[in-house]
């Protein structure tokens, strides 16, 4: 009798489809006070990376740290996760928008 290994290929892993998405940071809410309608923050930098997990896929992380004008001091970091397509697209439209306002 002989034995042979026989390899079952198995389905592809089913992944969850992770929301293009935006997080602000919890102390960001005591940034903007009750009687204004908003904060302008400005943007300092900006940095990133990207994963690939069996369980979400390909994520493209940005990270953009955006501190207080004006009297106010601190400084947030503010997340965004996009799917590739959506980074793609992204960065077509900040392309053909920095290409315009230089048109102008």
């Amino acid at each position: 009798m002989s034995s042979q290994l026989i390899r079952k290929s198995r389905p592809p892993a089913r992944r969850l489809l992770r929301p293009n998405s935006m997080t602000f940071p919890r102390e960001l809410r005591r940034a903007i006070p009750d009687l204004h309608a908003g904060r302008m923050l400005e943007l300092d930098s900006i940095d990133g990376g990207a994963s690939h997990t069996p369980f979400f896929g390909p994520v493209v992380h940005l990270k953009l740290l955006v501190k207080e004008t004006g009297k106010l001091t601190g400084e947030f970091l503010v997340r965004m996760d996009l799917q590739p397509d959506a980074a793609r697209q992204m960065a077509a439209t900040l392309m053909q928008l920095a290409d315009r306002a230089q048109k102008r």
